[in-house]
């Protein structure tokens, strides 16, 4: 073949719609079936050190029998490509060979002198010396090169071309045929299907422009297909914009949102606009998409490969580039000073650590500190062959505290177990607090010796303990990060008591039912029980449901959350006073009573009231447990009554309480009272659907046109059966009387409305029944006149009258017509001056 037809055939040739419209712009149409395509082969990878620069091929070769030069070769960053950072750049001394970079599609364009065709003996060493750098310090570990003949771009993943036809104004059903019209060196093109990552940035944020792409949801709404290529009705996303996808999509931010731009549903999907949210991410427009702006369709992306019938071709390659990472780290602690190891996971390369300072200290996943005597950060980097270009990253080394604790401690307990020897039980939780000197960030447990506290052996159990087994114990305590040390504890036992016949009341009213319960707070009670003993100690009080729990310091009750009686209407609790200086105990015993006054109930006689418009309504109390008062207010807090019955006459929230003989008040009772009205029908807010096949009524009660009321609604018997839905269906022509009704009894009224029709059939033999046709359901109120036409099957003219005033018999010119089926035509002018035409046709039988 000559050098220049091959040279010229690999553009896109044109072809046209259907309709004679333009689709597409020059594209390849592949080799002539007696020229063999280029081979294209290249090898390498290579281990990339950041703010460098490295080749990008060791091995690079293009076979063609027919040919020694080409139009122009690309080279592509397809894979892991960073705008504005990386690059491909030509070195050496090349005087033949020109290129050009696109910053935006991440690809060089290599060409011969002056921009024309490049010998493949100046090509094969310029690909060679061409060189990769970025000028960021931390690149994505892993990218690919691309190096292709064509413009399209190429993906490895896929072995596939991707090519962005610029068209403006191209609609979504022209794009795919336009689509479809391209080949690619024999390859059939369709619109892109974007199945991952890697396919959707090549063909999107790395394309030379956003276009029609081959999605759509233009079948079912919401349930968006692969429309084209070979991955056709694969579902790729299901909904809006709250959708899933159950394989790969990539929406813009608040998309697909099938928001109409004034040329119908958007169902088809666009790349788009780098104006508008995540650079190469989609969105949905209609077919035309929107006339100018962002969202009007500047072409389509072309996908090339993957359909049968494609010849096997090998006009790419690809080499591969990796970056060291650190993909993890582990930090570490100790208690004190010392030594501790920290681990980093690092791919493609090695670990080198460094200080503050910036020293190399140690190369391996495994770095063992110098001693350290408080936290420090020493720094990882992923590296190969020696470089240290890259992001350091900070891995702590930290060395904790050891808790501060009180060592030496002389604990009391009250000798309240009925002998008085000097032994009692002890709860050593109790003792806690001391030992921690208040950190309940510590944790606390106890033993026989200080060699077991150390060792965290022998465990005493806590509760109870007898100080007869041990005067002496010893309290382990280590904070959050493990650091412990041991407090020495001496147990001793004292005498104490509460004066003679003291006991502290606490009363409240019942109100939850007549059951005598009642939730108190306790605390209440503590000044009383503090003035039984000499002022200026720093007393405690705890409160337990019986002795044990006392002189143990177990399953105290709480005095601020609320503690509920256990016997109806009264019970005694203890009472445990302690110094909190020392922990010593003053006095203990069952000095607290509770008692719980009777409840304040009632019913209401209703919590829901209907008030009909204009009118009022009574609400009122009844099941009395007593002689109450009652304060009856409204929504706004306002008192409207003391008795146990109240008229009402406005809508909302009414409350009501009762107050008994002892004071006590009753729980806050609810009415809700709510207006309602009877409907007003006008022809306003009557839709009538007669101009199709089955007849409709429809009550427009949009915003409470009918009035404040719940309706439901009954056509032709006041009697019902009555409905809901204000819509009916499947209406025989006539006129037609409807009834809307108040579901709260409050009123109804009623309208008659004309369907519009023609009967299907008619009898003409004088029986009185349907012997003329006539146009059923016409008021003069919806219609300003109405003509009626009535033809045989041929078209012949049969009859023509004013619907308003005339029947047809079944006759032309006085001679009765046979059966059969005839046609009309029927024109209709409304009130508000519009025409209507209705056509059809019926059966006169004989």
């Amino acid at each position: 073949m000559l050098p220049f037809l091959k040279r010229i055939l690999p553009y896109f040739t044109l072809r046209w719609s259907m309709a004679g419209v333009l689709l597409g712009l020059m594209g390849y149409s592949g080799q002539a079936q007696t020229d063999l395509p280029p081979v294209v082969t290249a090898v390498g990878d290579f281990v990339y050190c950041p703010l460098t620069t490295t080749p990008i091929v060791t091995s690079f070769n293009i076979t063609d029998p027919d040919d020694t030069e080409i139009d122009a070769f690309f080279v592509q960053i397809s894979v892991g490509y960073e705008r504005n950072t990386d690059r491909l750049t030509l070195t050496g001394n090349h005087p033949n060979i020109t290129t050009s970079w696109d910053a935006i599609q991440g690809k060089l364009t290599i060409r011969g002198p002056g921009g024309g065709p490049v010998q493949y003996t100046d090509l094969i060493p310029a690909i060679y010396d061409l060189e990769f750098e970025s000028t960021s310090v931390t690149p994505q570990a892993s990218k690919q090169f691309s190096l292709t003949i064509g413009s399209a771009n190429y993906l490895p993943q896929t072995g596939h071309y991707y090519e962005f036809v610029p068209l403006v104004g191209i609609t979504w059903n022209n794009a795919r045929v336009a689509a479809e019209n391209r080949t690619f060196f024999g390859l059939q093109g369709y619109l892109a299907t974007i199945t991952s990552v890697e396919e959707a940035r090549l063909s999107g944020e790395q394309a030379a422009g956003t276009g029609w792409i081959g999605g759509s949801d233009a079948a079912q709404e919401g349930r968006w297909i692969w429309v084209t290529g070979p991955e056709a009705g694969t579902v790729f996303w299901n909904g809006g914009v709250s959708g899933s996808s159950p394989t790969f999509a990539f929406w813009n931010i608040a998309e697909p949102n099938n928001l109409p731009t004034g040329s119908g549903d958007e169902d088809y999907a666009h790349v788009t606009s780098p104006n508008i949210g995540v650079p190469g991410s989609w969105n949905d427009l209609p077919n035309e998409g929107a006339s100018s702006g962002d969202y009007q369709p500047k072409g389509y992306m072309v996908e090339y490969g993957g359909l049968p019938g494609d010849p096997v071709l090998q006009l790419s390659a690809s080499t591969n580039m990796v970056t060291p990472v650190v993909v993890s780290t582990q930090e570490n602690s100790r208690c004190g000073d010392g030594s501790t190891v920290l681990e980093a996971t690092v791919v493609y390369g090695d670990a080198l650590w460094f200080d503050e300072n910036d020293n190399l200290l140690f190369t391996g996943p495994s770095f063992t500190t110098p001693p350290l005597t408080q936290s420090t950060t020493y720094y990882v980097l992923a590296s190969q062959n020696g470089c240290t270009n890259g992001i350091k990253v900070p891995v702590q080394a930290t060395v904790n505290s050891l808790p501060i604790i009180d060592d030496n401690i002389v604990f009391r307990n009250c000798d309240e177990d009925g002998v008085s020897d000097g032994f009692t039980d002890f709860n050593l939780h109790e003792i806690t607090p001391l030992v921690t000197l208040g950190d309940s960030n510590l944790t606390v447990s106890y033993h026989p010796s200080r060699l077991d506290a150390e060792n965290n052996t022998g465990q005493l159990n806590e509760l109870p303990y007898n100080n007869m087994a041990g005067g002496t114990i010893y309290a382990r305590a280590w904070n959050n990060f493990g650091c412990a040390l041991v407090s020495e504890i001496t147990l001793d036992v004292s005498t104490t008591a509460f004066p003679p016949n003291f006991m502290a009341t606490l009363e409240e009213c019942d109100n939850d039912e007549q059951d005598g319960f009642y939730s108190f707070l306790l605390d209440a009670a503590i000044p009383d029980v503090l003035a039984q003993f000499p002022v200026g100690q720093n007393l405690t009080v705890a409160f337990y449901k019986n002795l044990d729990d006392a002189v143990l310091e177990q399953n105290a009750i709480s005095g601020t959350t609320g503690y509920v009686n256990e016997t109806a209407f009264t019970q005694v609790l203890y009472i445990r006073v302690e110094n909190l200086d020392n922990g010593n105990c003053v006095g203990i015993g069952p000095y607290l009573q509770l008692q719980v006054l009777p409840l304040v109930d009632f019913d209401l006689l209703d919590t829901e009231l209907i008030l009909c418009d204009g009118s009022e309504v009574e609400a009122g109390v009844a099941n009395q447990a007593g002689d109450y008062q009652y304060e009856w207010r409204d929504g706004d807090g306002t008192l409207i009554g003391y008795d146990a019955f109240v008229s009402i006459d406005a809508p909302g929230r009414y409350s009501v309480v009762a107050i008994s003989e002892f004071g006590c008040l009753s729980p806050v009772q609810e009415v809700h009272v709510e207006l309602s009205a009877a409907p007003v029908l006008t022809n306003e807010l009557i839709a009538v659907e007669d101009a199709g096949s089955i007849n409709t009524i429809t009550v427009l009660d949009e915003g409470q046109n009918l009035g404040r009321g719940n309706y439901e609604y009954a056509l032709d018997s006041p009697f019902g059966p009555y409905q809901d839905s204000p819509v009916f269906v499947d209406i025989e022509p006539g006129l037609h009387v409807l009834y809307a009704s108040d579901k709260n009894g409050c009123g109804a009224d009623q309208i008659t409305v004309g369907v519009v029709g023609i009967p299907k059939f008619m009898t003409p033999n004088n029986d009185q029944t349907n012997d003329t046709l006539s146009i059923l359901g016409l008021t003069p109120g919806d219609y300003s006149s109405a003509s009626l036409v009535i033809m045989d099957r041929y078209g012949k003219l049969l009859a023509q009258m004013d619907a308003f005033e005339s029947a047809w018999n079944g006759e032309y010119n006085g001679v009765p017509l046979p059966a059969s089926d005839y046609w009309y035509i029927l024109n209709l002018v409304d009130s508000e001056g519009k025409e209507h035409r209705r056509t059809g046709h019926f059966s006169l039988k004989r």
